[in-house]
């Protein structure tokens, strides 16, 4: 899978290779866009159930991740921020997380939600995947806000670019 200007900074989660592959080497490579603040949180807590978010049960809490690195870069999601440096230039900075997630958690919807129905047939978000295969839920349980035991963040994919994100050419959809 091409994930060009991407930039990848591995977590330790195990203590070697043949550890991480005997408890997540089977789990799906899954990506989630957030803002930088939370990279924190989301390290040291895992990722944060959400009971807000469409075509879920109203008020079920839930996170979302996806196959494709570029739909969660979504500026929707991946929000960028910014820097100015001494001589006025401007770069953009995005953050992804990248994750292996327990197949048997993911309830997968049928719906992509950020395009437009009436432009759902005519655009291709991300030429490795369907867009129908884009949005994967992950339920949570009540009382607990961090999911840890169905998504374990090893690595943090960053993208620094000269342009807004919104602008790229893989965000034309």
């Amino acid at each position: 899978m091409d994930v060009t200007g991407w930039k990848r900074y591995g977590v330790k989660v195990a203590e070697n290779d043949k550890e991480f592959g005997a408890r997540w080497g089977n789990w799906y490579i899954g990506y989630h866009g957030t803002r930088s603040e939370y990279a924190t949180d989301i390290l040291t807590s895992g990722l944060r159930i959400s009971t807000r978010g469409c075509h879920y049960k109203k008020g079920a809490p839930r996170v979302y991740l996806s196959p494709s690195i570029e739909y969660c870069a979504h500026p929707r999601y991946a929000i960028p921020c910014t820097k100015t440096d001494e001589n006025g230039k401007t770069r953009w900075y995005q953050l992804v997380f990248q994750c292996r997630v327990n197949p048997q958690s993911i309830k997968k919807i049928r719906i992509e939600t950020l395009i437009d129905d009436k432009y759902k047939n005519s655009v291709t978000i991300d030429t490795n995947f369907d867009n129908n295969e884009l949005e994967w839920i992950i339920p949570g349980k009540e009382g607990v806000y961090y999911i840890k035991d169905d998504i374990i963040c090893y690595g943090i994919m960053m993208r620094i670019s000269d342009v807004e994100p919104k602008y790229l050419s893989t965000s034309k959809w």
